[in-house]
């Protein structure tokens, strides 16, 4: 009677290759399983990412604007303005697009001024910057219904100081004034006001 030291071996004492191949199935199965699970715990739960939360020193940058229109009105007429300025042989004419934000202003048509101000005053025109600041700033809020409802100071902040740089000659003077708006605001504990004055005290 031959003695064995289990089912592996064979009468020649070797491991037989038919239990080796099973072994190596089942341990890429056992592999290939782990693989998942490993892959599953670690994907996200939400392919939607949290909305980002400004730091109090950072003022939102003008890339993006707003729109102030509601309803039916979302700047469609001034997209296709800026659509053929922008295919314009010699480049944009940033003055025209200026030209066409004021009589948009003028009818009322927020969405469609607001976008060609921003239009202008990306390419660097100072007076674009300059008015589209206005429509921002809180110090010239009014009951005009050819004004934005909202104040937004931190983008008359940037806005004035991009006029400036371009050279506008009141810009410095709108500057002043809405620095003293953010000081009083800020005491009387606007936290808008008082995020705004800590970005104007750092820069």
């Amino acid at each position: 009677m031959t003695n064995r030291t289990g089912p592996e071996i064979n009468q020649r004492g070797r491991i037989d290759p038919r239990l080796i191949g099973e072994a190596a199935v089942v341990l890429v199965a056992i592999l290939l399983v782990a693989l998942v699970v490993w892959l599953s715990g670690g994907a996200p739960e939400s392919e939607t990412e949290p909305d980002a939360v400004p730091a109090p020193e950072t003022a939102p940058a003008i890339d993006t604007v707003e729109l102030a229109a509601s309803g039916e009105e979302r700047g469609d007429a001034a997209r296709a303005i800026i659509e053929t300025l922008r295919d314009s042989a010699g480049g944009p004419d940033y003055a025209e697009a200026l030209t066409q934000a004021r009589e948009f202003l003028s009818e009322g048509r927020l969405a469609d001024a607001q976008l060609l101000y921003f239009f202008a005053a990306r390419g660097g025109d100072a007076l674009a910057a300059f008015e589209l600041a206005t429509l921002y700033d809180p110090n010239q809020a009014s009951g005009d219904a050819n004004r934005l409802q909202e104040s937004d100071p931190f983008q008359a902040f940037k806005l004035y100081q991009q006029a400036q740089e371009a050279g506008h000659e009141d810009a410095d003077q709108r500057l002043a004034a809405l620095r003293v708006w953010t000081e009083q605001a800020s005491e009387a504990g606007d936290e808008q006001a008082r995020r705004l004055l800590l970005l104007w005290e750092s820069s």
